[in-house]
């Protein structure tokens, strides 16, 4: 192999590998874009329903309801940077709001 095969080769792997270095960023975009692409729950949903999850924790009719439980502080937040509308482990693809409720809340 002659030198400036040798070079040509090297040259195009270190730009190859700058241009997954660049891409590293970049792929991380798509998680954070996920999340807010999903879907608010809806209350009057099926899903919802079944576990008596309401936006706001204080309209909560549930025995098992406890002051202070709303969404963001239960285990099964699975975001905790999220503001406002968040993941949950219970509604996937579904975003619920932070200072609601369902009977799932986990402490």
């Amino acid at each position: 192999m002659k030198d400036r095969d040798h070079n040509a080769s090297r040259r195009g792997f270190l730009k190859l590998g700058a241009y997954g270095l660049l891409a590293v960023p970049v792929a991380g975009l798509g998680w954070s874009t996920q999340a807010k692409a999903m879907e608010r729950l809806e209350e009057d949903s099926a899903e919802a329903q079944a576990l008596d999850y309401v936006h706001d924790a204080a309209d909560a009719d549930h025995p098992s309801y406890e002051e202070g439980q709303i969404c963001s502080n239960c285990d099964l937040w699975t975001d905790p940077s999220a503001e406002d509308w968040g993941p949950c482990a219970v509604f996937p693809g579904k975003l619920v709001a932070e200072g609601g409720w369902c009977s799932a809340w986990v402490g």
